[in-house]
């Protein structure tokens, strides 16, 4: 068939002019709803960019979480000592920026910033890059820039001069001068000589800063010295306590209780560590008098497991708290075990944190029981018992001090066991009036060598909240710089046989082939 040409012309050109009313139709459509398209997408850069800049997040993709800060530090930022202030804390970070570690303490600072909501003001410069903000800060503070230092200032004024001879009760004790080598945590190398850098600790020295500036005046509590438990001169537990304590800006002092009549008037509480003689009718006086007095009262008691203490466990008796003199070991062994897989179980609501938490107790411990001898009376005074370390059922408590223990049902203690253990007396609805006594019946816990982190961490939360300050309380941050391997002697020897023989080895066959490739 053949077609004609000049018909095939005529009927596309008639075609096209048919449909060309059709197409401008559809374009003459599209154009508006481009417009509209455009319009929405600009609204919601706008929106977008809005809600970015007012609720600004950040992520920390690093395994270690190196550069956030702990919740401790944030339950700090976000007491209402901090946020109720009318002029921010400031923190002057004078480093210089070739010291090793210098972008994750300035990206910690940024933290403080941000979560601080306004309430936290950052300085950063280097005095050897800005000499004359060095000399301003100087004349501000009296101090001089021959090292990395950090300054936190929670004066109301903070642009004024402070004057070198005023007193602790001044506004000097709301001025803390931190210099730089407190940030780093150091260990000393087997020669005895060459230190080294373990651990960052500015998210922690930070933190416990920023309280004592903020309160100022440091509280008190007493040691008491006499019992036979710690003493001025062997008091190895009574130095982890005061550095629990310094972080919560409270300061250890010793008190002799035979001689007193009472416990002194400025007493944030009262610790007893390990007594190993019992308190005489006049001690347990004094001490009753202290507890069930009209002021919030606060007790921490460390027990001896191979010590009674007969006049001092009926007291605690009273509040609820019955020690029962055994000895906690694990089932199903030969020997004595002393060593508690310990957890931490739902209580106190500070403690959150560290519910179901799991820790390893060193040493000997001896089981509590939480049982008030009389309800109505528990219930007229206002008692409440809170459970602070327990065991598992895999462990029980040993009645009789044989060489070779085994449980027996009819004498000794089944699991799971109570090892620490509080009471509040009061109203929770009244913090000012309510005293707390917290039992432990492990001593080595506080031993320097012993402490493990978070039972520091445990430890300081109980104390943040026997001060009236749960806010306080939270785990501190892990910022090690470096990393430990533990080996057991097979590893060892199969890690040394890797690096000394086959690594050589193989490097050595891989040399022999290549030589014989290029030989042929």
């Amino acid at each position: 068939m053949i077609r004609d040409p000049d018909l095939s012309e005529s009927s596309s050109a008639a075609s096209a002019e048919a449909a060309s009313p059709a197409d401008s139709t559809r374009g003459a459509v599209r154009r508006p709803l481009a417009w509209v398209n455009v319009a929405l997408l600009f609204i919601i850069v706008i929106a977008c960019n809005y809600i970015g800049c007012r609720e600004y997040a950040r992520r920390d993709l690093t395994e270690d979480q190196r550069y956030t800060i702990s919740s401790r530090s944030m339950n700090v930022l976000a007491s209402d000592r901090v946020q109720k202030r009318e002029t921010p804390v400031k923190i002057i970070f004078a480093f210089q920026r070739s010291t090793q570690n210098y972008g994750r303490m300035y990206s910690l600072l940024e933290e403080y910033g941000r979560c601080g909501k306004g309430k936290i003001e950052i300085e950063c410069f280097d005095p050897l890059r800005q000499p004359n903000r060095a000399r301003e800060i100087t004349q501000i503070y009296g101090t001089e820039f021959n090292m990395n230092l950090v300054v936190v200032d929670a004066r109301s004024d903070t642009s004024v001069s402070l004057k070198t001879f005023e007193e602790e009760r001044s506004e000097r004790s709301h001025v803390r001068i931190l210099p730089g080598t407190s940030f780093v945590k150091y260990e000393t190398l087997p020669d005895g000589q060459t230190k080294r850098a373990v651990a960052l600790m500015m998210d922690d020295v930070l933190s416990s800063a920023i309280s004592e500036a903020v309160e100022g005046r440091m509280r008190t509590m007493y040691v008491v010295e006499g019992k036979g438990g710690v003493s001025r001169d062997e008091n190895e537990s009574a130095e982890t306590l005061a550095k629990i304590c310094a972080s919560l800006n409270i300061r250890l002092s010793w008190f002799d209780i035979a001689n007193a009549g009472k416990i002194p008037d400025d007493a944030e509480g009262l610790i007893l560590v390990g007594p190993t003689e019992d308190f005489n009718p006049h001690e347990i006086e004094v001490l009753s008098q202290y507890w069930e007095g009209d002021r919030r009262a606060a007790i921490f008691l460390a027990l001896n497991p191979a010590v009674k203490l007969p006049r001092l466990f009926r007291f605690l008796r009273e509040q609820g708290i019955r020690p029962e003199s055994d000895r906690v070991l694990l089932r199903d062994r030969t020997r004595a075990y002393y060593d508690i897989s310990a957890v931490i179980p739902k209580s106190l609501s500070c403690t959150k944190d560290f519910w179901n938490s799991t820790t390893q107790l060193e040493g000997q411990s001896m089981s509590l029981t939480l049982q008030h001898g009389d309800e109505n009376m528990a219930n007229v005074r206002q008692l409440a018992l809170y459970p602070l370390l327990m065991t598992t059922a895999d462990y029980y408590g040993e009645t009789t001090p044989d060489l070779k223990p085994v449980f027996d049902p009819r004498e000794d203690h089944p699991g799971p066991l109570c090892l620490a253990a509080a009471v509040a007396k009061g109203s929770p609805s009244r913090p000012n009036a309510l005293s707390t006594l917290t039992v432990f019946s492990n001593i080595d816990m506080l031993s320097p060598n012993n402490a493990k982190a978070l039972q520091l961490d445990y430890l300081r939360t109980v104390f943040a909240w026997m001060s009236d300050r749960p806010e306080y309380s939270g785990k501190s941050s892990n910022h090690d710089l470096t990393m430990k391997i533990d080996l057991n002697r097979h590893s060892r020897s199969a890690l040394e046989f890797l690096t000394l023989v086959a690594m050589p080895g193989l490097a050595l066959l891989a040399a022999l082939l290549l030589w014989n490739m290029r030989r042929h």
